[in-house]
């Protein structure tokens, strides 16, 4: 009985012993895991990359910096005809020679109109060279409404102050520069068109390398707004089911046209002697001049809406071969015509050709061209990376260094398809 209640004893003493040094653990334990989970997220913090820094950081001044005024360009909710969809384009330029860009906006109008003295006009800003512009439109002498389109620049006198030509759903226009203020000479200058075609986008470039700037103006269609179809009315006015406005398949094309400078003020049309009239492509936008094939002489590129892109190839003579289906930027790697828009070039991987770039419509991706050399381009979207946004509808579009590091990027406007640009 004693040794029984002896054996009990130290049974339950060595179960107190066991139940005290197994609790003695637990609070070391408790108080060790802290410390090596701290230790467990501050290697793991230690060895995870940083994150990085933003690629792009731009500030919206336009407010701020005096850039004021309203792009007017179609129905504010909605666009009946495709002529309320294009937008306007912008300059860049130092029209008063003071060593500051200045700002040049091309506006447009609506279907419906303004009374006497509201329509919206085109505008000059004046670089204050303080980081705010001023708008100096009228003192200028470019007031001017309607459906105002595309814009260029150039010095087509070699008076030494650039002139301005802006193109129109109607007569384009020709503002020469007279030392700070300008005077519209299309008419005189012979570069108005005949007031029926749609110019869209335009280039001054010396084709013939006689000294002198000449002018190719890109036409988008043969469009009679008195007799537009309305949305829906046809299979080529549906967009995903949708009835949209018409166009452009089912619009008559128009031709692009070449003025050469005559030295004198005046320029004459060569579009058919320089057979610039010769292309499949049609419904075009954007003009881009460069020297594709290193050759010393302008060609031109022209981005067309629908059908092939064209790509003007300068025989030295006065005239021009599109060579866009042979070289390889008609169409992009699968072998389809795309919804063209803006176009631009650079040496984007420093070879020492020129590389072309083009934005499209939504639902398909830009196309980047790169120059092999020998005449020839290859679509390198994909390898490039920049096949993967789909859903944007592109724009105007510019290689540019923005973070200056001696390479070519790439800026590419986004509209709100169906309203105006905003």
């Amino acid at each position: 009985m004693l040794r029984t209640m002896i054996e009990s004893h130290q049974s339950s003493a060595k179960t107190q012993n066991m139940t005290s040094g197994s609790t003695r653990a637990g609070r070391i334990l408790c108080i060790l895991l802290p410390f090596f989970a701290a230790q467990i997220i501050h290697s793991q913090a230690a060895h995870a990359p940083a994150k990085p820094a933003p690629i792009a950081d731009f500030t919206d001044i336009a407010k701020k910096a005096g850039l004021t005024v309203a792009n007017v360009f179609g129905g504010k909710q909605s666009s009946t005809y495709i002529l309320e969809s294009t937008g306007t384009g912008v300059a860049i330029f130092d029209y008063d020679n003071d060593g500051w860009p200045d700002i040049f906006l091309v506006n447009g109008t609506t279907l419906e109109g303004f009374p006497a003295g509201s329509a919206p006009t085109n505008h000059l800003y004046h670089n204050n060279h303080d980081g705010t512009f001023t708008d100096v439109t009228e003192s200028a002498g470019l007031v001017a409404t309607g459906w105002g389109q595309g814009v260029c620049v150039g010095d087509y006198d070699n008076d030494g102050w650039e002139d301005l030509y802006v193109t129109y759903y109607g007569k384009n226009r020709l503002y020469h520069n007279r030392g700070g203020t300008f005077e519209e000479v299309a008419e005189q200058a012979g570069v108005a068109g005949d007031g029926k075609t749609w110019g869209s986008g335009c280039a001054f470039l010396d084709y013939d390398r006689d000294g002198r700037l000449d002018l190719v103006v890109a036409n988008y269609a043969d469009f009679d707004l008195a007799h537009a179809p309305p949305p829906g009315k046809y299979p080529t006015c549906l967009w995903k089911g949708i009835a949209v406005f018409c166009g452009p398949r089912g619009l008559p094309a128009s031709k692009n046209i070449l003025y050469r400078n005559l030295g004198n003020g005046r320029f004459q049309d060569v579009t058919v002697p320089s057979r610039i009239d010769r292309t499949m492509g049609h419904f075009c936008f954007s003009v881009t001049p460069f020297d594709f094939d290193n050759d010393g002489w302008p060609d031109i590129f022209v981005a067309c809406d629908s059908t092939p892109n064209i790509l003007y190839h300068n025989n030295r003579d006065g005239s021009f071969n599109d060579v866009g289906i042979f070289s390889g930027v008609a169409y992009n790697l699968d072998g389809r015509e795309q919804a063209g828009m803006g176009s631009t070039v650079a040496d984007y991987d420093g070879d020492g050709h020129l590389d072309l770039f083009r934005t499209n419509f939504s639902d398909d991706t830009p196309t980047l061209y790169h120059n092999n050399g020998d005449g020839t381009f290859t679509d390198v979207t994909y390898p490039a990376g920049l096949g993967s946004r789909t859903q944007y509808l592109g724009w105007g579009t510019m290689f540019f260094d923005f973070d200056n590091d001696g390479w070519p990027d790439l800026l590419i406007a986004i509209p709100r398809f169906g309203h105006p640009l905003q």
